[in-house]
């Protein structure tokens, strides 16, 4: 919840007020450089944990890095996406904002903010978090915000605001993958597969090789009567990921 002008000047004078009755010692601020050291440690834990699944040790290493320093953006950041997974939503938003008034103008924040509201169906409130993102000079990834955007927008089946929306993420950041699929993905949804086919072409490298990319492909392969291309499609689908629920799919099709 954003404080109004006037409130939060009150809350500044009163901080520096507190301050200057008490300076801190050189022992203090060596023992608040540790302790920020040692939540960053744990909040990059918690972020790997959470990256391969283990959602009850992410919590536990996400939590402690809370109580070392609650005032990290990076954990607040990294909290609020575990309680997004998690499906706590009250608890997510409300990290969000705490990493929000601490630094505003963080991207990443922004970004990842903009998701959470997108996947609420608070479509316009998303909207705003993304173009803050790709707005500020310093956010090194503006090709994800315009991305996300670009999938809120599907959302709200506005697919021309989508489209421009994927082709400025190109403009960023040639070749980006995601925005490729997405624009892939919406020619083969209008039948389009000769133009599908172009933007899966310029998938290059290990981004080509998810299981969506590799479905589509295989399908759009297939359309356009390039059968070789679709056998190579499937064989890395197989080869690569064989438990995902696109190959389990294409197997009962066989």
């Amino acid at each position: 919840m954003r404080i109004t002008f006037s409130l939060r000047s009150i809350f500044i004078v009163l901080a520096l007020i507190t301050l200057a009755g008490c300076a801190t010692s050189p022992q203090e601020r060596k023992a608040e450089a540790q302790m920020h050291r040692a939540a960053v440690l744990n909040a990059q834990l918690g972020i790997d944990y959470m990256n391969t699944g283990n959602l009850k040790l992410a919590d536990e290493k996400l939590k402690r890095a809370l109580d070392q320093d609650p005032d990290s953006v990076l954990v607040r950041n990294a909290y609020a996406l575990l309680m997004q997974r998690l499906g706590k939503n009250d608890a997510a938003e409300e990290n969000f904002r705490k990493a929000l008034d601490l630094k505003p103008d963080d991207g990443d924040v922004r970004n990842n903010f903009g998701v959470f509201l997108c996947e609420q169906g608070k479509y316009g409130q998303a909207q705003k978090q993304f173009k803050s993102a790709w707005s500020n000079p310093l956010y090194n990834t503006p090709e994800f915000a315009y991305a996300n955007a670009g999938i809120c927008a599907l959302n709200e089946h506005n697919d021309t605001l989508a489209k421009q929306r994927f082709h400025q993420a190109l403009e960023k950041r040639p070749g980006f993958a995601p925005a490729l699929y997405q624009l892939a993905k919406l020619a083969a949804s209008k039948g389009q597969y000769q133009k599908a086919d172009a933007y899966l072409g310029r998938i290059t490298g290990a981004a080509r090789y998810t299981p969506d990319i590799l479905a589509l492909c295989l399908k759009v392969k297939r359309t356009v009567g390039d059968m070789n291309g679709a056998a190579d499609c499937a064989r890395d689908l197989y080869r690569m990921f064989p438990n995902s629920p696109q190959a389990r799919a294409l197997l009962q099709t066989q």
